[in-house]
């Protein structure tokens, strides 16, 4: 059977058609993700995205020496979203998801999975995305985790020389 300029259309009809359903149900398994064991907001899965990019973020080895993941961020996250107006965590927690399953089609694998060195070239890029809601999407992330960072005890007593006003007390 011939294949006619019909079967094409229909073909590539059929092909958006899978595709907004196939969108539609990747957003609907985001949504509202009820919070792991032991976590007020985040999911299980959220929260180990949090962790990863807290590490790319700032890696271990660094000065201060404690890594992103070190410091416990996840927990920041979730303590931050706990109390949160219901509509605004789950736009948070939408973004953090967004952003895990954003390497996958490049990288095969969600952020959280990437080894170290890859997370740091991925945020990296992400800071110098052409796309200005990409990357005002990671930098407000990163500004959050940067004031949980600020306020993890072993960080906070170097950052207190700064401000003599009584910074982290």
């Amino acid at each position: 059977m011939p294949v006619t300029r019909r079967h094409v259309l229909a073909a590539l009809a059929g092909t958006g058609a899978l595709a907004v359903l196939g969108g539609g149900a990747v957003g609907w398994s985001w949504w509202d993700r009820p919070p792991g064991e032991g976590l007020k907001a985040l999911s299980v899965d959220e929260h180990a995205f949090v962790q990863a990019l807290a590490e790319a973020w700032m890696p271990p080895g660094g000065d201060p020496v404690i890594s992103g993941a070190e410091a416990g961020l996840g927990h920041f996250m979730d303590d931050l979203l706990g109390p949160m107006v219901p509509g605004q965590a789950k736009e948070l927690k939408l973004l953090l998801n967004l952003l895990d399953d954003f390497t996958v089609p490049r990288r095969l694998s969600r952020f959280q999975h990437l080894d170290l060195d890859t997370r740091i070239e991925v945020l990296r890029g992400w800071f110098e995305s052409d796309n200005h809601l990409l990357r005002s999407g990671v930098q407000a992330l990163i500004a959050l985790l940067a004031s949980g960072y600020t306020l993890h005890p072993s960080v906070a007593e170097r950052v207190r020389r700064w401000y003599p006003c009584g910074y982290g007390r």
